[in-house]
């Protein structure tokens, strides 16, 4: 009889690990497909895809991935700051939007690369660097003391053909046609990101500074290259918001 219950147990035991871990993979699995990234108040913003065709018949097509979008509020940034909630500067090999002054991140994935004749003839690039460009509307104003946004402070800073920051070397295009060699299984492209420049935000006592909303519109990848991207532009209207 002791044998039987201390089984019944074990079950019992294991029985509620497996259905524990079942319920976190589901949530994970809720989670991932809502396109969430969780991070601090305010940054936790969807992921957007889009695929743009090869701008010629048989040319490389792109397809390109909002994301990482950080709006803060409250918006207190601090210009001068390396670290801390309140930065706006990136650090040595950070390229990342930054929790005080805001911004997002743009990854690009060229696709039919290997198909080219200069990749087949294993030639290099003749222009360095993918550029990207976009224009940007970001929102401000300030938050009730109850912590809702009151609109009749809101103002609007925009940005027309802004130029994105390069991701390290992952803009350089002969790195991607290098990584395209190097890993076959997997198409590879250019990454940027948005860091922006701080806004000054007044608001009236017992009120506090807040970014509203972030829309991207716009979007557009380039270069000048003679041997294996062409002369291309990949573009999407968007919009994208954070």
């Amino acid at each position: 009889m002791r044998n039987t219950r201390k089984t019944s147990k074990t079950r019992n035991t294991r029985n509620r690990r497996t259905t524990r871990r079942a319920l976190t993979r589901l949530t994970i699995a809720l989670l991932a497909a809502t396109g969430l990234a969780l991070s601090g108040p305010g940054t936790a913003q969807a992921t957007t895809t889009v695929d743009i065709p090869a701008p010629t018949a048989g040319g490389v097509s792109a397809t390109v991935k909002f994301y990482g979008t950080v709006v803060p509020k409250p918006y207190i940034p601090d210009p001068t700051a390396y670290f801390g909630d309140r930065k706006c500067l990136n650090t040595y090999h950070d390229y990342n939007p930054t929790p005080g002054c805001g911004g997002f991140q743009l990854g690009v994935t060229l696709h039919n690369v290997r198909n080219q004749p200069g990749y087949i003839a294993g030639l290099r690039s003749t222009d360095n660097w993918f550029t990207a460009y976009a224009d940007t509307a970001r929102t401000f104003g300030c938050l009730r003391p109850d912590g809702t946004f009151d609109h009749s402070t809101s103002f609007v800073v925009r940005t027309e053909h802004q130029a994105l920051m390069p991701t390290y070397y992952e803009a350089d295009a002969n790195w991607v046609i290098q990584q395209h060699g190097e890993v076959p299984a997997r198409d590879v492209g250019p990454h940027f990101y948005m860091n922006f420049p701080a806004v000054t935000v007044d608001c009236p006592t017992g009120m506090t500074p807040a970014q509203y909303g972030l829309k991207v519109t716009d979007v557009s990848v380039t270069i000048a290259d003679d041997n294996v991207f062409g002369h291309s532009t990949w573009s999407t209207p968007g919009p994208f918001y954070g």
